[in-house]
């Protein structure tokens, strides 16, 4: 194979690899299934008997009802669920009830803390930074691409390659902030504790990564993976171009 085709190949791989992450990155960014969470508020249902004397407490019943909860970088979703009894498809299957209420997230991760702290306000301030980087290094980087031509100008093959690089880096930080809200740090643990003492003795806090999370990393690779065959692409049109420069007779 000679080096025209190799670097046609690599061309071809590395403009499907990118397309796929920018794919992938808007889907992961533009929907609200980061994170799947139900709450609820359990309280003890007194009987009465006949004689109007209270027999006893029976077995505890959800009473308020279980609020569902799916959200995105961008909006929050939440509504009642009919029952006790739910499922990841009480989410995901359009047919939601009509109390579905949404609002923005301010890119801030479920729920939020009702109590004034320095550290939420410093974490959203770098999480939103790492997002809208990544979000317009990858869509920069498309249309450099683009602008670079076929096989001709290996500085904007350079660039659009560093800027998936700069993207995939910057939502790889993204998540890695996401699964420390979720998994390390103790929010959740505390905000269920502040509804209990405040609200509800009983609340319940469930929660699970979505579908939308879940494409997150494909889009890191990729986004990764083009970008590095773009860098090696503009290095290759470059050696080439010197070697046709240096065999030109003076």
């Amino acid at each position: 194979m000679s080096p025209a085709e190799r670097l046609k190949v690599l061309l071809f791989l590395a403009l499907f690899f990118g397309a796929t992450g920018f794919l992938f990155t808007l889907l992961s960014c533009g929907t609200e299934y980061w994170l799947l969470a139900a709450e609820s508020c359990s309280r003890p249902e007194e009987r009465y008997g006949g004689s109007g004397l209270r027999e006893g407490k029976s077995s505890t019943e959800v009473i308020d009802g279980v609020r569902i909860f799916h959200e995105g970088l961008f909006w929050r979703c939440s509504f009642m669920a009919v029952s006790n009894e739910h499922s990841i498809w009480d989410i995901l299957i359009p047919n939601q009830p009509p109390s579905k209420v949404c609002h923005t997230a301010f890119l801030f991760p479920f729920p939020v803390n009702e109590r004034s702290r320095l550290e939420p306000h410093i974490f959203r301030t770098f999480w939103s930074i790492f997002l809208a980087t990544g979000l317009a290094a990858v869509v920069i980087s498309v249309f450099i691409v683009i602008c670079a031509g076929p096989l001709t100008n290996h500085r904007l093959y350079k660039v659009g390659g560093a800027l998936l690089l700069c993207g995939g880096l910057c939502l790889l930080a993204v998540m890695v902030m996401y699964l420390m809200w979720v998994q390390v740090l103790d929010t959740l643990e505390q905000f269920a504790h502040h509804q209990r003492v405040s609200t509800c003795p009983s609340f319940h806090l469930s929660i699970q990564h979505g579908p939308s999370f879940l494409l997150a990393p494909v889009a890191v690779f990729f986004c990764l993976l083009a970008g590095l065959l773009f860098i090696m692409i503009g290095q290759s049109i470059q050696g080439t171009q010197l070697d046709k420069i240096n065999k030109v007779p003076v």
